[in-house]
Order: C-alpha cells, then structure tokens, then sequence
C-alpha cells in the first residue's frame, strides 16, 4: 500500500506514458532509505505492463558494483529472444580496470543503441533501473549512450536511487542531471500519513490516537514503521508493548530495532561509522567533535548527519528513540567501544566539556595501559559537580575509579575523604568503616587540611575525641600559614561548634582558648573599607553560642535569619543551616523555626538525605516539645530515629531520645519512657550539649514516677554542667525550674521558690515560656490568697509565648487555687479551659487528672444541686450545644467558627440561655453543663 504518493504516480505516469514528446524521457526516484522508492518504482513498470509497454528491469547492488556491464546483462534478459540471440551480449569477465576511460568499448555501446532503436520500433519500451546508484560502470556508460542517441518517442527510462557516492558517481550524475529529467523526490510520511498506515493495522480510532506517537518515534520512515507495527503484535518481542496507560507513546522491541539499525547499514561503512559516533556522544550537535572522535572528514560526517536525519533516525541531531542508540551501541563490538568512549573522554575533556558527560564515557570502560593524569583530574571535577547535582551514585562512582587510578597517597586519601563527605548525609552508617581509617591519617597531617575538617566532625559525633584533637592540631598548623582563608574560617567555625556542643574534653580544650573572642565580636557593626563580611559559616555558629550562653540576643537571631535566607542547603552548608535553625529554635522564635525546618525536610526527604533529613526532624521534634505539641513531638522524633538508627547519631543520639523520652513523661506514657531509658547509649553523651537534654528527660521522668531525689541529682548534675560549659541561660534547658518541682514534692517550699526566683531573674521581663513557667512554680510556694494572681500572671505571659503545655498546668493550677478559695465557678471554668488545651497538646495524664468522675449530665448535675431542671429542659438544642461550649471557654467568635453559625446568632442564644435560667452573665453559666455537648460540637 503506498501512502502519500497520488501525485508523484500522477506525475509520473503523465510523463512517461501520456501526451506528445520528442526523443526519450527518463525520470528519477530519489528518497531517503525506505522512503518507498522501489514500491514507487514497481507501481510504475506495473502500469506501463498495463499499457502494453515492453519493461526492462533491473536491480543494482553494491555486491555486483565491480563486475563489468551486470546492470546491462540484465537489461538484455528483458528483451526478446531472438534480440538476444542476435546481438553480442557482454559478458561479465572481469576486465582490467571496470572503472576505467578506456573501459565500454564502442561496439558494445553501439550494439546497444541499435537493440534499443530496433525494440522501440516494434513497441513502447521502458527501462526501470532500481538502486542505480550501485550500477557498474560500464553498464551506466552503455545506458547514457543508448539513450542519448535513441531519438524514439517510444523509450522511457525510470530509475530509483540514493545518495550519490562512489565510483560511478560522476557518470550518474551527469546522466541524471540533464536538462529534460524529471526528478520525483519522496518525503517521509506527514502524520496524516502515518494515521492511515495505521488504520490498515489498529483501525481508525487507534490510528487517530496513536499516529502522532508512531510519526515522532519514526519521522514518518516506513521500515520504522513497520518494525514498531510489527513488534506491537510479534510474538518474538519481549514484555508488554501496548503503550503504557494514560501515555500514546509506541513501545520500541527487538523489530524495531533491527529496522533502524537496517536503515544505517544501507548508508555504507562510513555512514555507519558517523552513526556509531553519535550515539557514543548522545548527539550530532557538534560536528567538529564527531568529525575526530571517528576520524572521518567532517563534509562527510555532515552528509551523514543529513541522511540520518531525512530518514527518520535523527531530529535536531538527538535520536527520536533511545532505543536506537542503545541498538547501535549495542553494535560495537567489545573492542572497538572501550577505545572510542576513551577517545571521547579525551576529546570532551580537552574542550572543556561538562565534567559529567566525559566522566561518562570514562566510566563505561576501565583505562587501558598506563592512566594518564588528565583521566584522574577529570573523575574528580566529576565527582564535585554530581554532588552539587544530588547525583550520589555517580559521585561515588567517579570517585571509586580515581580511588583505583592514582598513585599518589594523599591523593588517595583526599579521595577517600570525599567519599565520605559525598555520602554522610545521605547513609553515616555506610561511612563509617571509611571515616574511621582516615582518623589515622587526618592526625599525621597526611590528609591535606581542607579533607580533614569534616573528618573532624565525624569523629567527634562518634565520640573519638583524641583522634578528633589530633586531626585538628594538623588544620590549626594549616589555618596558622594562610591566615584568612577559606580554612581559616573553617577552624574558627569549628572552635565555636567545639565550645557550644562539645565543651567538656580536655583533649580539645586548646582549640577552645578562643572561643570567647570569637563568640564576643559585634553584631551589625560597620564594616571597615579592607573589611570582608563575616562568613557565614562564622555568623551561624557565634549566633548559636551567642543564644546558648546568654539567652535570646536580637541581634543573634537576626543573623540567624539571614544565613537561612541566603545560604542554601548543601553538603558544604548543612552545618551551616542547621546552627542557623538550632539558633531559632533555642530562642523560641517557633513560627519562624517551623517553617524553615518544614521546608527543609520537605527538602532533604525529596533528596534521599536520610542523615540531614533526621537532624532536622529532630529539631522539628524540639520546636514541638518547646511549645508543649507532645504528639508531635513524638512523631517527629521517631521518624529522626527511624530515618538514622541510634548508631548512626553516636553520641548526640541524646537528643532524639531526650525529646522521645520527656514528651511520652508529660503524655503520660511512663512505660514507653522507661524502655527508652532502658537503652543503652554511649559514655561520651553525657559530656556534650545533646547529652544535656537527654540527662534532663530522665530526670522529669524519675520526677513523674515518683523518685525525686534522683530526679534532684539529675536536675542538679543538669546545671553543673551548663555552668562548667557556659551554657547556663533560659534558652538552653530550665534545670532549675525542675529542680524546684523536685523541691516542691519534697516540701521544700522555700528551696524551690528560690530557684523559681532565679530563673526569673535569669529570663528577665519578656514574655516567654520559661518566665510563664517560673511564675507558675513560684505560685505553688505562696500562700493561698497570692496564688491566684501569679498564675494569671503566668498564663497570660504563656499565651503570648506559645508554651501551650506550661499553660494547660498553669490553667490547671489555677483552677485549683480558686477552688480553694472558694470560687467554684471560676475554678470550673479554668478547669475547663486546662483540660481543653490538654486535650490538644496531647497531655492526657494531665487532662485525665482535670476530668471529673461523676456523671456530666445537666439532669443529673441539676438534681445534685437542686437545681431547677424544668430551666434546663427548656433549652432548645442549638441553645444547649453554644450555652455548653460557653461554659467550655470559648468566645463567641471560637463558638460561631465551631457551630458554623453568624456570631450574633450566639449572642441571641446566649441571651435566650441566661433568661431561660436566670443568669446575667457568662461565668454564671453552670458547671452542670454537659462536657460532651461542647466536644461534640
């Protein structure tokens, strides 16, 4: 079935068969491979047999190209037979030069020019050549001069060919170029014209669905056509070829694949040649660097680069199915693909090429002989961009072969450094064995200094201080030889990092002499015209000490804000953003916090960073605890521990523990804290700042179950060393605050309200959680009648602050102190309001302890009271369910959002309530009012 061709049969049939002409016509085919030449061909010797014209076929080949007069022997088969009797036919020996001048004697050419004059005098003839660009020589030179000569109007000559090279491509050209030839070009099928191909195969519906796919997959190239049509019902192909649901994109199989490499080989050797090329390179954009990968002038590169495109393999100089490169690749034998992408490596390279693309080829193949030393140079810039492109895999992968390549041992080691460094945030447990045969030499100063500073920060999570001190000494001797480098920076970072996490070893205590210069320096001021900015790395970790030793600084929370907002999360940066957040966190700026830790976990789970992604959720976790959101907390913490397995936090794993552990003792889960107390976890915790937190979760545990004098050591232990350190302020853990509980338990009035004191004096006049919480503990040690204004005191300062738990025991309290003074209403109301807040911060030991045990009924609480339980009745349902949240504590806007009602419709209510059982205002609203009323709602 030819598609697509009406009018160049329309045309041909008018030329060579219709209408009035002088002397002979010939006509030429010409098409990309299997544009449909030889089927055009054919439907025209079928039409001129139709019409009773005499047709001379013939079908060249490259095989019989040097065999003299082939074409022409078969020209002589055609004819009749006592013409071939008759005449002389050439024979096919072999002749000294086929190609030569002196070649096609005369009276061979002029034997054929009278067959020819004596068959069109009998009838129309035609001579139907296919593929004549591979006719021999002599066989064309006959051919010309046959039909130059022949003046019958009876002869036509139609032939189909490629591209013109070779040998006989001068002869041919000429022949074929003369002013009278009518030349027919076919074009790769339209998309209209691939649909009705298909609707042959798939019917109409699938064609018109489908026909967009197959012409992009193809470039409209019959043979690619037809190799995917029969792939999609050929039993040979492998795996489901229907395409993929939602998607009309064909699926390519092993016919496909064979059409395609079809249509390269019948370009030729060379042709083949640049194909091979181009899928080693991916594409034909750059002609020149095809041109010496493959060692065949670019006129001819560019030649073929036209054809593969014309034919359907090539659009834009990329592949339009990858499975054609992968088919030609596939192609190159063993030996001849590892020289070329070598080959390739080298010329990419050279060009300054993007390191990725010449690590690739370096990568599919090990370097043969000797390594030159580019190929070592080149894995690594490779490596440097796949890590800033979160390309682990092939970071390792380039690193693992220059890791094989160099002979150099310190470059060995660098190279093993960035492993690590490449793979830390991503899987610590992988790196482990690696980071810990680099301690070695980062402490003999082989490592060169920069590799050694983050194998200063794995040894020190790992609790190998002594290794860590020695490797740091080799960095300081650096840093001291180029003062304000990079380096430089890098240690002074470090010294900061050192005295606000890891304060407690002597072994590092000479890299701490410093410290306090650094953390001491001005914020915001100007900076001089020789100046430089602070880097920084510098900024976040002086901010993160700043806070940790002072409690909350504007100025240091600003700057904590402005690294967050200017520096991005890498691998060179993750220490970085993360004191910046630590900053923010310990401040209590929780709504600024969030959101930046959201975005990062966001972030960093997309990544697969399973490392950074726990560190952050640790701090999301903290964030929770802080503002008293224990499900949260708990949430969080545990997928920390589930993103990194306590082995892999070494000795910080206090921190996610210390989290776990303190929010299930204010839920109420003493089981569940007891088994993570149960766990075992490294000596050297207890000697940093994340040790601080779980040393401060167990001793509120031992508090809540009962064992105060260990809660007091612990507590007390808490602030011995937040002392020792420099780490004592409210922002960092209220020891003293849970040592006064302790006291308060034990009877130790006068010793908790001095503690309480201090920590106000130490949290000063702003409003802030630890302040709320220090007033309500300073309300237990007064007597009756102070109580209550401090804790109102301490919930209003708790609101504003965002200490949700703290505020729910504030409330709690504060219930309680009314109720010993006698005002019951109000002390309902608070209890209310306490055990709804603790509802909501997940605090159910407390909530459950708020929750009264006889039946909540307004019936049943009218008839204890002696209430008037007709007042009651009265209330319609609507009245009853706002009366109820009322009673509950919520405003009228909080019950109007709830009911989802206008709020002058509560106040209506609200009006017909107070009438109905005689009240003038809203605290008046009885306690009888039933609780599940107003959680339903």
């Amino acid at each position: 079935m030819l598609v697509e061709r009406d009018q160049e049969i329309a045309r041909l049939n008018r030329l060579l068969f219709e209408g009035a002409r002088e002397g002979s016509r010939l006509a030429v085919i010409s098409g990309a491979v299997t544009s449909g030449k030889t089927a055009l061909l054919h439907t025209v010797t079928d039409t001129a047999g139709g019409r009773g014209v005499r047709v001379l076929p013939a079908v060249a080949s490259a095989s019989e190209q040097k065999f003299p007069y082939a074409v022409l022997e078969q020209l002589y088969q055609g004819m009749p037979a006592h013409l071939q009797r008759s005449r002389p036919r050439p024979g096919l020996e072999a002749l000294r030069d086929p190609n030569g001048p002196d070649q096609a004697e005369l009276p061979l050419l002029q034997d054929f020019h009278r067959t020819l004059d004596q068959l069109t005098g009998d009838a129309p003839v035609l001579i139907a050549i296919d593929d004549v660009q591979f006719a021999d020589l002599p066989s064309l030179r006959c051919l010309a001069y046959g039909i130059r000569r022949c003046r019958s109007e009876a002869l036509s000559v139609v032939v189909s060919r490629g591209s013109l090279t070779g040998p006989a491509a001068t002869t041919l050209d000429e022949l074929l170029h003369e002013p009278k030839v009518c030349h027919v070009r076919l074009a790769p099928l339209t998309v209209a014209g691939v649909s009705t191909l298909l609707t042959e195969e798939l019917g109409t519906e699938e064609a018109g669905r489908h026909a967009a796919a197959y012409h992009e997959m193809t470039g409209g190239n019959l043979l690619l056509l037809r190799g995917l049509l029969d792939d999609r019902f050929s039993r040979l192909t492998r795996g489901p070829l229907d395409p993929a649901p939602g998607t009309d994109a064909p699926v390519a199989g092993e016919l496909f694949r064979q059409a395609a490499l079809s249509c390269v080989y019948r370009g030729g050797p060379a042709h083949r040649r640049v194909a091979h090329g181009i899928a080693l390179l991916g594409d034909a954009t750059s002609v020149p660097l095809l041109s010496r990968l493959i060692e065949v002038e670019e006129r001819l590169v560019r030649q073929s680069v036209a054809l593969l495109t014309e034919v359907g393999i090539l659009h834009g100089g990329r592949f339009r199915s990858d499975a054609v490169r992968t088919v030609l690749l596939d192609d190159l034998e063993p030996h001849e693909l590892g020289p070329l992408h070598h080959r390739a490596a080298r010329l990419l390279y050279e060009e300054g090429a993007d390191p990725i693309d010449v690590a690739r080829h370096l990568l599919s193949h090990e370097a043969p002989g000797p390594v030159e030393e580019w190929i070592t140079q080149a894995l690594c810039d490779a490596a440097v961009h796949a890590i800033a492109a979160d390309r682990r895999e092939l970071a390792m992968n380039c690193l693992q072969m220059a890791d094989r390549y160099t002979t150099d041992e310190r470059e060995a080691l660098r190279l093993q450094a960035t492993m690590v460094q490449a793979m830390w945030p991503f899987n610590p447990l992988s790196q482990m064995r690696r980071l810990q045969s680099l301690a070695g030499p980062a402490g003999s100063g082989l490592l060169p200094a920069p590799e050694t500073i983050p194998v200063v920060i794995g040894l020190l999570g790992l609790g190998r201080m002594d290794e860590a001190a020695a490797a740091l000494e080799q960095v300081s001797r650096a840093a001291a030889e180029h003062p304000g480098t990079e380096l430089d920076t890098g240690l002074r970072a470090i010294r900061l990092a050192l005295s606000s996490t890891y304060p407690d070893h002597p072994e590092l205590r000479p890299f701490l002499d410093q410290e306090d210069e650094e953390a001491d320096g001005p914020w915001d001021a100007p900076l001089s015209p020789d100046q430089t900015p602070e880097s920084p790395h510098l900024t976040a970790f002086r901010a993160l000490r700043t806070v940790l030793s002072r409690g909350v600084d504007e100025r240091a929370v600003r700057a904590a804000e402005r690294v967050l907002e200017t520096v991005r999360l890498s691998d060179r940066t993750m220490l970085t953003v993360h004191a910046a957040l630590q900053t923010l966190v310990y401040a209590d700026r929780h709504a600024t916090a969030t959101t930046w830790c959201d975005r990062l976990i966001e972030e960093t789970s997309e990544r697969g960073a399973k490392a950074l992604l726990a560190y952050f959720c640790v701090l999301r976790a903290q964030i929770a605890l802080r503002v008293g959101r224990l499900r949260d907390t708990v949430r969080y913490a545990e997928r920390a521990l589930e993103e990194l397995p306590a082995r892999g936090w070494g000795v910080t794993v206090g921190m996610p523990l210390g989290m776990l552990i303190n929010a299930h003792t204010a839920m109420g889960n003493h089981d569940a804290a007891a088994e993570l107390l149960a766990r075992p976890v490294p000596d050297e915790m207890y000697r940093n700042r994340f040790g601080l937190h779980y040393l401060y979760a167990r001793a509120r545990h031992q508090l809540a179950t009962g064992r105060q004098h260990a809660a007091l050591t612990d507590f007390r232990a808490c602030g011995e060393k937040m002392a020792d350190w420099g780490l004592d302020s409210p922002a960092t853990l209220t020891w003293r605050l849970g040592a006064a509980e302790t006291w308060l338990t034990l009877g130790g009035q006068e010793r908790a309200a001095r503690l309480a004191e201090e920590q106000l004096e130490l949290a000063g006049e702003s409003s802030s959680r630890t302040r709320g919480a220090a007033l309500r503990i300073l309300a237990a040690t007064r007597p009756r009648h102070e109580r209550v204004a401090l804790l109102q005191q301490a919930v209003g300062v708790l609101q504003a602050s965002g200490g949700w738990y703290e505020m729910a025991r504030a409330l709690a309290d504060l219930a309680e102190a009314h109720k010993q003074l006698g005002d019951l209403d109000t002390s309902r109301l608070m209890t209310r309001r306490a055990l709804r807040l603790a509802d909501s911060c997940g605090a159910d030991e407390l909530s459950r302890s708020l929750q009264r045990t006889p039946a909540r009924s307004a019936l049943s609480e009218a008839a204890r009271t002696g209430e008037d339980t007709a007042a009651f009745s009265e209330l319609s349902d609507a009245e009853s369910r706002v009366a109820a949240l009322a009673a509950s504590g919520y405003t009228n806007r909080e019950i109007a959002a709830k009911l989802f009602i206008t709020i002058s419709t509560v106040e209506q209510h609200l009006t017909r309530v107070y009438r109905k059982i005689n009240i003038s205002q809203r605290r008046e609203l009885p306690a009888s009012l039933d609780f599940d009323v107003a959680y339903t709602a």
